[in-house]
């Protein structure tokens, strides 16, 4: 479909050398301004790699690098090609069946699946060892801090999510006792000097143990316990699809990517392995430029060899994988063919190994050529589009639409039609999480990193919630849930101050039903009275101290005091 320019591995070597070179920003630096820089209008620096795992599938993307061996003669052929479709072996798709019959009902525990004990105690662990061996300023260093737990912990994490339901420009909005933006749950979850103290000491692995040369290994071990748990917890339907996911980011960073169709188009790139049907999230990985973690193939190029190293757990069991035309190429598609997994996807014309189509097309025209196992087609709709696909012929069927010229239904080849209703799981995740992400603006990409897979795992917890219970819960409704359920369970909120509320509270006294009664008697006193508010509170007149025999919610002279006090904004 889109065009892209050829490179050479020489070229790509040279690249990524001269990127290497590049100076990162520190990741050690103190997060004494909680407020980011990555939203501003214009990135600082973008990773612009022309030839290697760069951009996404539309006109402005790279190609895929050419491979590393040559690719092998292919005799195409014209004619009817029937396809080898290998049978999907696997009994059971969905749940794992360890977890079935488990007492799993909750939304939190779905969620705890993931974020276990261990888990966050772990968080825990490396956020109390990162406070103590690191040499901050001593404005930092000399603030009040007590060692964090795994309840406070989780309480932070639910805090974060909350945020992403009321939209503040500063963080310490949260935390404002202004009428106007007021929201009173943080303050009684944290103060917001304790937030902000776990927020920047906030760490997942320890800075001694670092290994040179890892751009990931400040979340080294929340990524791979993560990965290896969403592998475990479900397994997929028969179709999968592998796509790029992008996390915004717009501060400095060596292996930041453009991707211009993406929401975001600025930040740190993500190739994702998605079931079509259920759009949960098998497998993910984090691009880093030449330190990607992929496994090496000696017969495919780079992004070829990222679809091998996602699909590993899933070969040789018949799936069916769809993919987009800057990993589709015919040695790719043979290869998994050769590992009984069918593939299907678009494909750029002018890929390594394909024979050129020379006949000029007319709209609704179609040409295909084949080999052993593998066929190329080419349909003109709008514009020409390349398919790639060892799962289909080349037949033709009527699709839902209408061709309001002709009143008759499109008819579009039968792998486009599959291909347009598996793909998009990932974009579709991207928006799930987009709706109501809870990362925050920081000056350290890791952690925004952090709670961008956290949001990634809410979403699996909510569709093994729906899959396992049958519930029609909405996305947000479910992380709402989730909250209620840590604030439950882990939360000490602080009560409400004993005494008369604030004033700050006091315009609901002039829309409210109040009835004034008679104050009760103590074990102390027969008869009580109280100092009436407006009394010795009013700022139209002088000040006065006037007991009385009754109250209402505040306490209140029956006479003109509790007039002036429900219908008055001042009195």
């Amino acid at each position: 479909m889109a065009r892209r320019k050829n490179s050479s591995d020489h070229e790509i070597s040279e690249i990524l050398q001269n990127a290497e070179s590049a100076s990162e920003s520190s990741e050690d630096d103190i997060e004494e301004n909680y407020e980011s820089t990555d939203d501003s209008e214009e990135p600082d620096d973008v990773t612009m790699l022309s030839s290697n795992i760069s951009n996404s599938s539309d006109e402005h993307n790279s190609p895929p690098p050419k491979r590393k061996m040559p690719p092998p003669e292919r005799k195409w052929k014209e004619g009817s090609f029937i396809p080898t479709i290998e049978q999907f072996t696997i009994t059971h798709s969905g749940i794992s069946n360890n977890l079935l019959n488990t007492s799993l009902e909750t939304p939190f525990d779905f969620f705890e699946l993931f974020f276990d004990s261990s888990f966050v105690g772990n968080i825990v662990t490396q956020t109390n060892i990162y406070r103590n061996q690191t040499n901050f300023t001593a404005a930092a260093k000399t603030a009040p801090w007590t060692d964090t737990n795994i309840p406070e912990m989780y309480v932070f994490f639910v805090a974060t999510i909350l945020m992403s339901y009321t939209k503040k420009n500063r963080i310490k909005d949260f935390w404002s006792t202004d009428n106007l933006i007021a929201t009173p749950i943080f303050g009684r979850l944290f103060t917001r000097n304790r937030y902000l103290s776990l927020l920047r000491y906030l760490h997942f692995n320890d800075n001694t143990c670092a290994t040179p040369g890892d751009r990931l290994v400040k979340l080294k071990p929340i990524l791979l316990n993560l990965k290896e748990k969403f592998s475990k917890s479900m397994y997929p339907y028969k179709n999968l699809e592998i796509d790029e996911s992008l996390m915004l980011w717009r501060g400095k960073l060596l292996f930041k990517q453009y991707i211009p169709s993406k929401r975001h188009r600025f930040g740190v790139k993500l190739f994702v392995l998605c079931d079509c049907k259920t759009k949960l999230i098998l497998d993910f990985i984090v691009y880093t430029g030449s330190t990607t973690e992929i496994k090496d193939f000696p017969s495919l190029g780079i992004s070829e060899s990222i679809v091998t190293t996602l699909m590993e757990k899933y070969l040789h069991v018949g799936h069916v994988l769809y993919l987009d035309n800057w990993y589709s190429s015919p040695t790719l598609y043979e290869t998994l063919h050769d590992m009984k997994t069918g593939a299907c996807g678009t494909v750029r014309s002018d890929s390594i190994g394909l024979r050129k189509i020379l006949k000029k097309l007319k709209a609704g025209e179609k040409v295909s050529q084949f080999t052993d196992n593998l066929l190329y087609l080419r349909w003109y709709d709008k514009r020409e589009i390349n398919m790639l696909t060892t799962i289909h012929n080349d037949d033709m069927i009527r699709t839902e639409k209408i061709n309001h010229i002709t009143n008759e239904p499109v008819v579009k080849p039968r792998c486009i039609v599959d291909y347009n209703s598996n793909m998009g799981a990932v974009d579709n995740t991207d928006m799930q999480v987009s709706f109501s992400e809870c990362v925050r603006k920081t000056i350290k990409w890791n952690k925004k990193l952090f709670f961008h897979i956290m949001d990634m795992t809410l979403l699996n917890a909510y569709i093994m919630y729906k899959e396992k219970t049958g519930k029609r819960l909405k996305f947000l409704d479910y992380r709402l849930e989730v909250v209620r359920e840590i604030v439950h369970k882990f939360g000490n909120m602080k009560k409400e101050g004993k005494g008369r509320p604030s004033l700050s509270s006091t315009p609901l006294r002039l829309t409210e039903r109040h009835f004034p009664s008679r104050i009760q008697p103590n074990g102390k006193q027969a008869i009580r009275r109280r100092a009436c508010i407006v009394c010795s509170r009013t700022e139209l007149g002088p000040k006065k101290r006037t007991d009385t025999l009754y109250e209402c919610v505040e306490c209140l002279c029956v006479d003109d005091c509790f007039k002036k006090y429900h219908t008055l904004n001042r009195f």
